[in-house]
């Protein structure tokens, strides 16, 4: 399912039959959001892809990309923005985000809040990551921390414990 904002494009993917645990209206106002406050923008269109998967995918995804023997939660992967622009692809896709089911489950029973809530925290961390974010240090963690809990709080949804 492909759908269309005037900044950015989502193709909403699923493994198997699973259902997303937020609505895309709500992916869509997450995802445009973070790009508001986020200090990066395009003068055109962008694309992403958004696939949620289960255990046995997230696993091999893990395995093949990270050589991590277990799912994670989220995985972000870069495109090649600018040369998919060059080549006239339209929009250019930034890249992939990748969210596994179980462990987003799994972490929000832990946390005790909603799955729901935890999909799109994971969703906004994926596309900060593809905007060039990162948490390699204090400085770069506080600072996509910061815009993760704007994205939350600006959609309603409460601040995840530490």
């Amino acid at each position: 399912m492909i759908e269309n904002n005037n900044s950015f494009v989502i193709d909403i993917q699923t493994s198997r039959d699973l259902v997303f645990p937020s609505s895309i209206e709500l992916i869509n106002r997450a995802i445009a959001i973070t790009y508001e406050i986020s200090d990066k923008s395009y003068n055109y269109c962008i694309g992403m892809t958004i696939r949620l998967v289960d255990f046995d995918e997230g696993l091999s995804i893990n395995k093949k990309f990270k050589k991590k023997n277990k799912p994670t939660n989220v995985l972000a992967f870069l495109g090649e923005l600018e040369k998919e622009k060059a080549l006239g692809v339209s929009p250019p896709f930034i890249g992939d985000i990748i969210v596994c089911q179980t462990v987003v489950e799994e972490e929000a029973k832990s946390l005790d809040i909603e799955v729901s809530s935890h999909f799109i925290h994971m969703v906004v961390h994926g596309f900060l990551h593809l905007l060039g974010y990162d948490h390699l240090n204090d400085e770069q963690e506080n600072k996509m921390k910061s815009i993760e809990n704007k994205v939350l709080a600006e959609l309603g949804i409460k601040k995840e414990p530490s």
